[in-house]
């Protein structure tokens, strides 16, 4: 594994991830692009045990999810940056916000969700799987990352 950090936007909170990510993917959905300010997000799926925050200090904001079930977002208590989101009361399982990374292009990405909430001058690559809404995760995710999934919690 290549060690791989991040940091909010006033550099006051850094972070690294202590083992590889199991998935990522892009999302689309109007919340998410409302949560970030952003035309879509990068999910970096990772072991809430794996996110080691380094410096700074990081508050719990509780907020809507698309499914009803609840999302948790954790930013940074000095310049608010989304670091990393829970949903559905799960904290073994984080998805962790891809733009704070310092090295997003050590990412590789999975899959993009909900497309059909896409902005029409965003084309996709049409070597990653899109799905108009959510996906299986078991379309696309390794078995390794789905044993993961259903280790943390969340299968």
């Amino acid at each position: 594994m290549s060690e791989r950090t991040g940091q909010c936007s006033c550099g006051g909170t850094r972070y690294k991830l202590t083992k590889d990510p199991m998935f990522t993917h892009v999302c689309h959905c109007s919340q998410c692009k409302r949560q970030t300010g952003t035309a879509f997000v990068t999910h970096v799926f990772i072991e809430t045990a794996h996110f080691e925050p380094i410096s700074g200090k990081i508050e719990r904001v509780d907020g809507p999810s698309t499914t009803g079930g609840g999302h948790q977002l954790f930013r940074c208590s000095t310049c608010q940056s989304a670091l990393y989101s829970q949903y559905g009361g799960n904290e073994k399982l984080s998805l962790v916000k891809g733009g704070t990374l310092d090295d997003l292009g050590s990412i590789t990405v999975g899959a993009h969700l909900w497309v059909e909430a896409k902005v029409p001058w965003i084309d996709l690559p049409p070597s990653v799987p899109a799905f108009d809404q959510n996906y299986e995760p078991a379309e696309v995710w390794s078995a390794d990352a789905l044993e993961r999934r259903k280790n943390a919690g969340w299968g």
